[in-house]
């Protein structure tokens, strides 16, 4: 990393610890400021953010209904057709 020269094995673990140290403590500053900017600027409140999700999470489950249940459908139908025309052949063979 950098070209140093440490007079003992120990003052260059203290070294690497502190940069270590001084590393973690501006993550965690960064991570809290911006946690802190996003909550001031958010465009509505929590409980408002988790009724959207909670809504948009039901459409999609009810369209997701609606698209499986068209889908069992007519592959219900597809089979149903499917076996007459086996049965259909079994007979004339």
């Amino acid at each position: 990393m950098t070209d140093r020269i440490y007079y003992s094995k120990s003052a260059e673990q203290r070294a690497q610890q502190q940069r270590l140290m001084f590393a973690c403590i501006f993550a965690a500053a960064g991570i809290t400021a911006g946690i802190v900017i996003a909550l001031l600027f958010a465009p509505q409140s929590g409980e408002q953010t988790r009724q959207d999700v909670a809504s948009n999470a039901e459409k999609a489950i009810g369209t997701g209904r609606d698209t499986t249940s068209k889908m069992v459908e007519t592959l219900q139908k597809d089979v149903d057709r499917l076996r007459h025309q086996v049965e259909e052949r079994i007979k004339n063979a």
